[in-house]
């Protein structure tokens, strides 16, 4: 089963780099948020270009909200020029500056991303109903709010649920954001029992790239 680390891009070049670099001894693929919780930071493609210097292979985030269908296939044709390979379309959280624009429902944007070539992923919420969403066409889904492995049991193999861990650097955004979390005890128990069940699992730590790397660590020195 694959691991995929998430990081989240941050302004600090010298920081986003050595944090790459730990992730690279772990990961061959690191799952790259844009505006995470609708906040500005660097943009994800600028940040895929750093993880593919460093030998990790990206998947990029776009958001929905903030762009027109000019600006969307603009941000594609830009990871195109940049050897990006996997991109993930969502609509993401409101815009914390400036206006939510709406245009490009999630299923219009895999389609484009498709015919552009990439290999398109999409959000799942297994709280919803996730059997539906999974008729948008994506070739791959991004799972929130695993609670269980036995959710994934008569999915087919096209599922990374997010693991999102909870520590004490990051339980108020996480509570918050109303994700669901586990410990950290708890996520390398559920990584345990998905195997066989999911193709692989994005491992989140929001800001506390330390425990992450821990979690990262003990997950590889598995027999």
């Amino acid at each position: 089963m694959e691991i995929i680390a998430e990081i989240a891009p941050t302004l600090n070049k010298e920081l986003f780099l050595k944090r790459l670099e730990a992730l690279r001894r772990y990961v061959e693929k690191v799952d790259i948020p844009e505006a995470p919780g609708g906040r500005p930071s660097a943009h994800s493609l600028a940040a895929g270009v750093l993880a593919k210097q460093v030998g990790l292979e990206p998947l990029v985030h776009i958001r929905l909200l903030d762009v027109n269908m000019t600006a969307f296939k603009s941000l594609l044709g830009g990871a195109r020029l940049l050897d990006i390979e996997y991109v993930v379309v969502l609509q993401g959280d409101p815009p914390a500056e400036g206006r939510p624009v709406g245009e490009i429902a999630t299923e219009e944007a895999v389609l484009v991303a498709k015919k552009m070539g990439f290999r398109t992923g999409a959000l799942l919420s297994l709280r919803r109903d996730y059997k539906q969403r999974l008729k948008v066409g994506a070739d791959f889904y991004l799972a929130l709010h695993l609670r269980e492995a036995g959710q994934l049991a008569d999915l087919p193999q096209v599922v990374y649920p997010y693991i999102l861990v909870k520590t004490e650097k990051n339980f108020d955004l996480l509570e918050r954001l109303g994700q669901t979390v586990v410990s950290p005890r708890e996520a390398l128990e559920l990584v345990r029992k998905l195997e066989g069940l999911a193709p692989g699992v994005v491992l989140s730590v929001p800001r506390d790239f330390q425990t992450l790397l821990g979690l990262l660590q003990e997950v590889k020195a598995r027999p």
